[in-house]
């Protein structure tokens, strides 16, 4: 029989720990592609980034709507009700974000998957198992942050509770935006050809073009 402490000490050895599940492995590269390289995000950044966004676009839309409108500067207070109403408004902003990607994506001729990624934190529409243009994919990052521009910001100018609904909205669609400008980025500096492809939500790949 083990004594208390020779068990606690086997228990601790390493081979008594549980395996980490091993990471998924991508498809070998189509014909005339390099291997592939993993490609993650850098969330710490991303979350200052974020927060800078947030800022810039609460600080810029603000601005932007008493120019248009003819009121005085604005000022308001967020009562019970009010707090209800943006944690609503925020939550409709992160869910229609994914299902303009997804919509993007199905346009393109994609199979779409939506989740949430609870340790992430994160909402997801995305394009498991199938490689991705270098094309489409920027297509599809940005695609909420230009719709959600485009088509919220002349109600900027409307009635005061629409005008106030479309700026938090618009906060909220820029600073969420951050890992898609991020992806945006790195892929513009990808040469054109290369392929995406994301194996789940944590483990994605870039195929470059072995000319």
């Amino acid at each position: 029989m083990n004594s208390p402490d020779s068990a606690a000490t086997e228990s601790s050895r390493p081979e008594s720990r549980a395996p980490k599940p091993p990471t998924p492995d991508p498809p070998d590269p189509p014909e005339g592609y390099r291997e592939p390289v993993a490609f993650s995000y850098p969330s710490l950044w991303l979350s200052a980034g974020s927060l800078v966004l947030f800022v810039a676009a609460f600080l810029g839309f603000e601005r932007l709507m008493n120019a248009l409108r003819s009121d005085a500067a604005l000022e308001f207070t967020v009562g019970p009700t009010g707090i209800g109403v943006v944690a609503l408004l925020t939550v409709g902003t992160v869910v229609v974000h994914e299902l303009v990607h997804g919509a993007v994506y199905r346009w393109l001729g994609y199979r779409v998957q939506y989740g949430l990624a609870l340790n992430m934190g994160a909402a997801y529409a995305a394009a498991f198992g199938q490689f991705q243009t270098r094309r489409d994919n920027l297509a599809v990052g940005l695609a909420p942050l230009v719709v959600f521009t485009a088509v919220l910001t002349p109600l900027l100018a409307g009635p005061l509770v629409v005008a106030l609904a479309a700026f938090l909205v618009l906060v909220v669609n820029t600073a969420g935006a951050i890992g898609d400008l991020y992806l945006s980025w790195r892929i513009l500096r990808m040469p054109e050809g290369t392929l995406l492809y994301d194996v789940d939500i944590r483990h994605s790949y870039v195929y470059y073009p072995e000319t």
